[in-house]
């Protein structure tokens, strides 16, 4: 009776030994271990795959998650323009009420800022619509979301891209080492049962 009361638990410990086997093999071994008899190569997936990995995050970054035209939408053209406008006339109306003008009288003074208020608005906008426009060529030309972060998975060493995975889904990790142990103590209570249930029809034999 004893036996089929370990069965649950031997399930448990079989179950949670052969998801942390499997866990740590995502990340080891890190460098490839050859078997002569077997002709077979060992070696962790990510470690092994570590350049496809790399390209298929910078892939999905650079398409889904940070794709540049949204980057530049996030900038807020509309405020920066007003933010530029205001500096270049705080600039011009500081240069103009430092400079000659303060010989001119208060009216042609007046008039003369004003004027000049009105085309540096309307100048500032037109020259900033033209440089965000070439802003956005440039950017999408010159920066490569992809490239970028595929060189950076890259220079990861191995250590710290198994510290980046444990990061992101350690508590993902975890709990797939614990569903094994359940998983096996479920499958060892079926067995204990259907053993359980064997038993008397046996004996009635």
């Amino acid at each position: 009776m004893l036996t089929l009361w370990l069965m649950p638990v031997v399930g448990a410990a079989i179950g949670w030994l052969t998801n942390s086997v499997a866990v740590r093999m995502l990340f080891r071994p890190k460098q490839p271990i050859r078997v002569p008899v077997l002709n077979l190569t060992f070696q962790g997936v990510l470690p092994g795959r570590r350049a496809d990995l790399a390209a298929s995050v910078g892939r999905t970054v650079a398409e889904d998650l940070l794709p540049v035209d949204e980057l530049l939408s996030r900038i807020d053209p509309a405020g920066l323009k007003g933010e530029v406008v205001d500096a270049v006339l705080a600039h011009v109306a500081h240069r103009f009420e430092g400079g000659l003008s303060r010989l001119l009288p208060g009216q042609v003074r007046v008039m003369i800022n004003g004027y000049v208020r009105e085309i540096v608005v309307r100048e500032t906008e037109v020259l900033f619509d033209s440089l965000i426009e070439r802003l956005r060529e440039r950017v999408g030309d010159r920066i490569d979301v992809e490239a970028l972060v595929t060189e950076k998975m890259l220079e990861l060493d191995l250590d710290g891209l198994e510290r980046l995975a444990y990061r992101i889904a350690g508590r993902e990790l975890k709990s797939i080492v614990v569903l094994g142990a359940v998983l096996g103590f479920l499958i060892g209570l079926g067995q204990m049962g259907f053993a359980l249930w064997l038993v008397p029809r046996g004996a009635a034999g």
